[in-house]
């Protein structure tokens, strides 16, 4: 029996991916390049570093300095002796000060600039990387470009965990040995680890070794932050902060560390910690949800008397909190303020990065769209800047928020809907008819639907629907949406469609198992073992095991 290291369900030895998260199961592969022609077998690439031996780590690059010194010589007349040098006027001093004034705010502000586009890049999902066991003592790490990497060892995977932009894959061994996936390389970070954390934005870890003790992994090296900790512990959306339980005795206190160990209070358990460690969420030993600023327990302002759901900005400066009757929002660790009495959700835009603990891609958690159960469906709201709520649509179905964050796809009384939030006099257009179900692509353009006839059709906007076949395909089973179109399983067999006439993938099995997406790739899983990768949809890298 195969037990999933993601979500821990169990599987018989015939599966190769898990049905309910669609993470790999541990098996041995080799690398096919499938094509319309025919199959070729192809060469992985070796890390740019070489191979490595097994509890070895990679020798790191050599870090070139970003401006190198120059020492030239000086040539030219001698250097005029002081006294025969010119006093500069006093308007030529003034108008040199304001020259280096307005170059230091210019660099300023091209910092800033630099800070923020950064910011917005980094807030969505821009690639998707995993590791798959080999049972030729090797793990083989594959990227949404294709790229194979090999590393040799004799290790399976214990637990992996995606970074939330996708460009890194963190994972550990089952020798408790934790290793980082960058799509080019592996790279040992640390051995005897039982527990670890990734920072939201990929640039650090927080792990916990088998003695207890907690590390912060940042520019490949590692710190000790703790001792004698528990597995209670998370990691800022920067990676510069860790907050985590420390047994003190029989009194055990939370505390949190930013290049010194701080104090946050006692018999409390850490939920979050904004960027920096300047904002702290935690619960106290009835439950009770609190916020600090950083060590400041005189700043503490309560939230919720038990949280259910918690969603964070970037920074984790702002919070939105559901007790399950109320819902509250709180910012730079002040008092909350009730916005719902009803609790509500965030809904996300398609593709925007976020992870587990509940932090977002977003600058801010105002001007963003929310949920709220009613008696005849959703209602879908917008949090304005003065924290007041606009409804926008009541009594809707599975309503979907696309990549541009104005565009909304939704069912109402049976029928499919697109709404351009931006455009309040003339938003809303019904694409089809009695839908049963639907299915929008990784780029928010397209969707496949089932009508009550049980047909499924292809929508893209700005344009007409068109069937794609008379059989019902399952949607969330069978189905993967990519930037290009749509692949899904009709017995056995795999098709793509970007809305024209269905391409059969030739050079596959015809006896597809199981077919999982998630956005940038498409993993397929045959009968006889085999495994198809493909992001595009058309063309598949197939993975045998041996």
């Amino acid at each position: 029996m195969k037990v999933c290291p993601n979500c821990g369900c169990g599987f018989n030895d015939t599966y190769k991916f898990c049905s309910q998260c669609g993470k790999p199961l541990p098996e041995g592969v080799f690398a096919v390049r499938v094509t319309t022609e025919g199959m070729e077998e192809i060469k992985a690439p070796i890390p740019e570093d070489g191979p490595q031996a097994p509890g070895q780590e990679m020798p790191a690059r050599p870090a070139v300095p970003a401006v190198m010194p120059l020492h030239p010589r000086v040539s030219g007349p001698a250097p005029v002796p002081p006294r025969a040098r010119k006093r500069r006027s006093p308007v030529r001093w003034i108008l040199g000060a304001a020259a280096v004034l307005i170059l230091a705010l210019s660099l300023v502000w091209g910092i800033s600039l630099i800070r923020n586009l950064f910011r917005k890049s980094s807030s969505e999902q821009r690639n998707s990387l995993t590791v798959m066991a080999s049972d030729n003592e090797e793990l083989v790490g594959y990227s949404s470009s294709g790229k194979l990497v090999k590393y040799k060892t004799d290790e399976g995977i214990l637990q992996g965990q995606l970074s939330p932009d996708g460009t890194r894959y963190l994972f550990l061994t089952t020798e408790n040995r934790l290793m980082l996936f960058d799509g080019s390389r592996f790279t040992h970070v640390a051995d005897g680890v039982k527990r670890f954390v990734f920072s939201f934005d990929s640039s650090a870890a927080a792990y916990m070794t088998q003695e207890n003790e907690l590390y912060l992994y940042r520019r490949g090296k590692s710190q000790r932050a703790a001792v004698s900790v528990t597995e209670d512990f998370c990691l800022s959306p920067d990676g510069k902060a860790v907050a985590y339980v420390r047994e003190d005795g029989e009194d055990p206190k939370a505390y949190y560390y930013d290049g010194r160990e701080r104090e946050i209070a006692k018999d409390a358990v850490p939920a979050a910690i904004s960027a920096g460690g300047r904002y702290v969420y935690y619960c106290s030993a009835k439950g009770i949800l609190y916020v600090q600023k950083g060590s400041d327990a005189d700043s503490r302002q309560k939230l919720a008397d038990h949280a259910e759901n918690m969603s964070f900005n970037a920074g984790g400066d702002e919070i939105l909190v559901s007790d399950g009757v109320s819902t509250y929002f709180s910012e730079k660790g002040g008092e909350r303020e009730k916005i719902s009495s009803q609790p509500m959700i965030l809904l996300p835009p398609q593709g925007i990065a976020w992870d587990s603990a509940g932090f977002y891609g977003i600058d801010s958690l105002k001007e963003r769209c929310y949920l709220a159960a009613g008696t005849g469906g959703l209602t879908v709201y917008q949090l304005t800047g003065k924290l007041e709520l606009n409804s926008l649509i009541r009594n809707v179905m599975t309503p979907g928020l696309l990549s541009d964050g104005r565009t909304m796809v939704y069912t109402k009384n049976g029928n499919l809907y697109w709404m351009d939030l931006k455009k309040p006099e003339d938003r809303e257009t019904k694409i089809a008819d009695n839908v049963r179900s639907f299915r929008v692509s990784m780029s928010g353009r397209s969707l496949l639907y089932i009508d009550e006839e049980g047909e499924t059709w292809f929508a893209k906007t700005g344009s007409s629907a068109r069937r794609v076949t008379a059989d019902t395909i399952d949607l969330y089973g069978a189905s993967a949406g990519l930037n290009g179109g749509f692949v899904y399983e009709l017995e056995g067999s795999l098709y793509f469609t970007d809305g024209g006439k269905p391409v059969k993938v030739s050079g596959l099995s015809d006896d597809v198992l199981t077919l999982s997406g998630n956005g940038f790739w498409v993993m397929a899983e045959c009968r006889n073992g085999d495994v198809f990768v493909s992001t595009n949809g058309k063309s598949y890298t197939r993975f045998i095991r041996k």
